[in-house]
């Protein structure tokens, strides 16, 4: 059964009685456990939607709908299948006592691969959870390969009893499932030719596999007694760059699509010049680090800034890595008459300064870099430092508690777009 914890004014649901509380036990004669099912079984235009309420009553509803209505209800998060592995590079793992509980939990639930792209290795499939997989369609998935080497692969995750994971992405291929994959690179451990035969093997999957990401390991200062891995030096970065751009030359050519992509922090780590927006195509991964840089000066381009605006002081902060972005554009926004933009490059002291990244700052990482800069009328930052949907940072400190501490009122921005209207005037007023 399936709580239901709002229903939608107005909607089928609310039409016929639903209540927050409520149970949906069945749709069309099929359980219902959770939000996969709901939506699967809710597509079909004639439904019976058997119903406990929170007083105990079973009830029955026969509804009539379009294929592509809901029932306009939502539904608690789904209960997180628990990570089995111990990776030599788990985030989790490296991370300090202060941020928000959800942080810690280490999931590995196809589930919330489908629903939020997640990503998972497949070890923790039960034959259920292929065949619910197979039956209800359940693509894309999103696959932490790491690599293919079956011995390196276990102790990378862990996990000696880690299934082959070729074995199990060609079942998924087999069944028309479509995938994006993501290889976690660590310098000295499945680099270099295991990261040659990783792309090798995956590429023999498209177009199931559809994408990989390559992304470099994340090392924060609280590794206390894991395995000793360290950042890329710029030389390895660009090793790693020069193999994934000319693999992914040679799958442009084959397939017609370059298939594989460095991350955005490869590039600032190498000091090389970002690709232009058509190198990735559809952005597949852009969720993974991977062409946002490129998405952002492409907006930048696109944008006119105005001649002159009504006086204003702004401060933007960001993270160490994007700064270098943004001290690229300033002198553009440095010519705005009217406008006295600054920009303040904080450094991660939460995680460690070999975290650079402006979406794993902390509001107390904010704090101790700006409490006692004269910050003007208004400071902008990444709104991906903030949980999606809330106001809420890593560290569990609000925007509101932030603006308290620093005495200003805070706009987060998610582009250059809404970086010109805030200069502009708008969203300015108030706190």
């Amino acid at each position: 059964m399936l709580e239901i914890l709002s229903v939608l004014p107005g909607s089928i649901a609310a039409q016929s009685g639903f209540k927050q509380g409520d149970r949906i036990v069945s749709i069309n004669g099929e359980d219902v456990c959770d939000d996969i099912d709901y939506k699967f079984f809710v597509a079909d235009e004639h439904i019976v939607v058997k119903l406990r309420t929170k007083q105990g009553r079973l009830r029955t509803y026969a509804i009539d709908k379009a294929p592509d209505d809901t029932l306009g209800v939502e539904f608690s998060p789904i209960n997180i299948k628990r990570c089995r592995n111990k990776c030599i590079f788990c985030f989790v793992d490296q991370m300090p006592v202060g941020c928000r509980k959800s942080l810690y939990i280490k999931d590995d639930d196809f589930r919330a691969s489908f629903l939020h792209g997640n990503y998972i290795t497949l070890g923790s499939l039960s034959e259920a959870d292929w065949d619910r997989i197979f039956k209800q369609r359940l693509s894309p998935l999103y696959i932490s390969v790491h690599t293919t080497d079956p011995m390196l692969r276990s102790f990378i995750l862990g996990n000696s009893k880690a299934p082959d994971i070729m074995t199990s992405m060609r079942r998924l291929a087999a069944a028309g499932i479509r995938m994006h994959t993501q290889i976690v690179l660590c310098p000295g451990v499945n680099d270099g030719h295991y990261l040659e035969r990783t792309l090798d093997d995956l590429s023999g999957l498209f177009p199931a596999v559809a994408s990989v990401a390559v992304v470099p390991v994340g090392i924060t200062s609280h590794r206390k007694e894991l395995y000793p891995l360290r950042k890329f030096t710029a030389r390895e970065a660009r090793a790693v760059l020069a193999m994934t751009v000319q693999f992914g030359k040679a799958c442009k050519k084959q397939f017609g699509s370059r298939f594989v992509y460095a991350s955005d922090e490869f590039y600032i780590q190498a000091g090389e010049v970002f690709p232009s927006a058509s190198f990735y195509e559809d952005f597949p991964q852009i969720e993974n680090g991977v062409g946002m840089v490129t998405t952002f000066l492409r907006e930048v381009s696109r944008t006119t800034a105005p001649a002159r605006v009504q006086p204003v002081k702004i401060t933007i902060a960001t993270g160490v890595s994007f700064s270098k972005v943004l001290k690229d554009i300033m002198p553009r926004l440095r010519k705005i008459r009217g406008a006295d933009i600054n920009l303040v490059t904080v450094k991660n002291v939460f995680f460690g300064p070999l975290v650079t990244v402006a979406g794993l700052l902390t509001g107390s990482d904010l704090v101790k870099a700006l409490k006692h800069r004269p910050l003007g009328d208004r400071l902008l930052i990444p709104a991906t430092m903030l949980k999606e949907g809330e106001d809420v940072f890593l560290d569990d400190m609000t925007l509101s508690q932030l603006e308290e501490r620093l005495n200003i009122a805070i706009t987060p921005v998610a582009g250059f777009r809404e970086l010109m209207d805030v200069v502009r005037g708008k969203g300015r007023a108030g706190r």
